[in-house]
């Protein structure tokens, strides 16, 4: 039957057919060679090895042995290399092989025990904050609907500050105390990180939510991180806690994209449980 004769139901048939094949050739063009899916995966490895320290401050293992080891061609392994390399994870050094050059960091999500300092907690290096806002703020919208019992416009203290790792800047963050809270904390005690400032304060928290979203860094943020404008940042949202479940700081942050939190424990929510009957 001539396509001007076949039924609508048919040429639409036909014309549904004609774009999903067209569409497999559209995505098999855009799918990557298979040694190419090869590299990426041994490529995370790495980086994972990387991040748990698996090499501590020495070189990679070298071509042959990274061959052997996940076995693996030595264009997949040269292209791997070449994918850290493009992370600024390692670089390779005439004489001396694969190195790491920038270390990245397992952040527990895991609020620090009573008593014990975020340093000490994670066991990272020296950690302290640089303060760069110190100040009492009318809370906006926003603030006073994640902090209980405030509304707009009620004082909130907003404090701002660079989290430094061995001096070096890993986290920039404004929190927005609640009044109440805020009038308990003092600056001159502000010397560790934020929750050792709480806990200084006699402030009782438990838990927090937490969320994380990826981006890139802005003017601002890139030059109090020294990284380059553009470069790829994690965005926090974080609400902090007391016993009763009141939300009693909110706050935003941005962290260089070395640091990786990791939250463990995530019970299984049973659906069925909370369905109506």
């Amino acid at each position: 039957m001539p396509p001007s004769e076949q039924s609508p139901s048919r040429a639409g048939a036909t014309q549904f057919a004609q774009e999903r094949a067209q569409f497999r050739v559209q995505v098999e063009e855009c799918l990557p060679a298979s040694s190419h899916l090869l590299a990426r995966r041994l490529h995370d490895l790495l980086r994972a090895s990387l991040r748990d320290g698996a090499f501590g401050s020495g070189k990679l293992p070298s071509e042959a042995e990274l061959m052997t080891q996940y076995q693996a061609s030595r264009d997949v392994v040269r292209e791997a290399l070449d994918l850290l390399r493009s992370d600024g994870l390692v670089e390779r050094r005439r004489g001396v092989g694969t190195v790491p050059v920038r270390a990245e960091y397992l952040v527990s999500g895991a609020l620090p025990p009573e008593g014990r300092s975020l340093e000490e907690h994670l066991a990272l290096g020296r950690i302290a904050p640089r303060l760069l806002h110190w100040a009492w703020v009318p809370a906006p919208q926003v603030i006073a609907d994640h902090l209980d019992g405030t509304a707009v416009g009620d004082d909130c203290l907003c404090i701002e500050y660079v989290l430094l790792l061995d001096r070096r800047p890993i986290g920039l963050f404004t929190n927005y105390l609640r009044a109440p809270e805020a009038a308990r904390v003092d600056l001159t005690t502000f010397r560790d990180d934020f929750y050792s400032l709480l806990h200084a304060g006699g402030i009782d928290f438990t838990t927090f939510d937490v969320g994380v979203q990826a981006a890139l860094a802005d003017d601002y943020a890139a030059a109090l991180l020294h990284v380059l404008p553009g470069e790829p940042v994690l965005l926090l949202e974080q609400t902090i806690r007391d016993r009763d479940g009141q939300a009693i700081d909110y706050a935003l942050g941005t962290c260089r994209s070395e640091m990786q939190l990791r939250i463990g424990a995530i019970p299984r929510i049973d659906l069925t449980g909370a369905l109506p009957r």
